[in-house]
């Protein structure tokens, strides 16, 4: 996106180097947390980059996959909420 529009590219390579300084979080917290993200939103070039780092920091698979089943779960749970939402707000008065 740099070469196509190089103002927004830009922006965001600012933005997530902002993001990315370091924080409280250790680095490999930040990097299962960043995983997650990275899967809820489907995006397989992220979640590549986020399991290599993870593999770097000594990251176990038991690690990655509770990360995972965390996100998982609450991702089931806001669509449940958002549902009951739907059905009671929308389908019955």
């Amino acid at each position: 996106m740099e070469r196509a529009w190089p103002e927004g590219g830009n922006a965001f390579s600012e933005f997530a180097a902002a993001v990315s300084e370091h924080g409280v979080l250790d680095p490999k917290t930040r990097a299962l947390i960043l995983l997650v993200a990275a899967s809820l939103n489907r995006c397989s070039h992220c979640v590549d980059h986020h399991l290599e780092t993870l593999k770097a920091l000594g990251a176990t698979n038991l690690e990655v996959a509770e990360a995972m089943m965390l996100g998982s779960v609450t991702s089931a749970g806001a669509n449940m909420a958002w549902a009951a939402e739907v059905f009671h707000k929308r389908l019955f008065h």
